[in-house]
């Protein structure tokens, strides 16, 4: 009967034992604000994009960012086909976004369709000192990005990826910049944007 009694003590200190759990176990996981978020729900179908505080810019030609909506998701886009020019240039810039106070991750999702040509390329930048109106008067550096290619399937929206802005303090913008051909149809061809974030 000691024996027993035994066993069973021993056996309860055990389950006791592996049943604990230090402090470890129950820590949050940390907490992502969001700072800035367009995920381009209010879009109009096949219209200018024109979202409060965007800039919507045609550096060369006349084709310039639109609003698009399929199967109810709103994004934007920057399509060549049919401009008849034959370069197209257009940026599509973030209003101010403010990331004082810690390091901020920026990502969004990117897709392609009927692109024929890597020279038909989408760049993502940022800048410090837009003044919201001339693109060209301001700073901007690359970001590093994975984009879409042609290796994606058509409208196959590819994540960014994390993309690390800790370097950067204050007002920020974040441009989108679409380069292709509306005559040339090795050039031709869509970049489109969603679900833009910072946190």
């Amino acid at each position: 009967m000691k024996n027993i009694s035994k066993i069973l003590f021993g056996t309860l200190v055990a389950v006791l034992a592996t049943g604990c759990v230090s402090d470890d176990d129950y820590k949050i996981p940390p907490f992502n604000e969001v700072i800035f978020s367009e995920g381009f729900s209010e879009a109009i179908d096949n219209t200018p994009l024109d979202l409060a505080g965007w800039t919507n810019f045609a550096a060369q030609g006349s084709t310039r960012w639109t609003e698009q909506v399929f199967s109810g998701n709103g994004y934007a886009e920057f399509s060549t086909f049919n401009s008849g020019d034959a370069i197209n240039v257009g940026w599509l810039v973030t209003p101010a976004i403010n990331i004082d106070g810690s390091s901020k991750t920026l990502t969004f999702l990117a897709a392609q369709h009927h692109l024929d040509s890597p020279e038909n390329t989408l760049q993502v930048y940022i800048s410090t000192d837009f003044n919201g109106t001339d693109v060209a008067a301001a700073t901007w550096n690359e970001l590093d990005a994975t984009l879409p290619t042609q290796a994606n399937d058509w409208y196959e929206f590819v994540s960014s990826g994390e993309i690390d802005l800790s370097d950067y303090s204050g007002n920020v913008y974040i441009a989108f910049k679409v380069t292709g051909s509306g005559t040339n149809t090795t050039l031709d061809g869509a970049y489109q944007i969603d679900n833009v974030k910072l946190y």
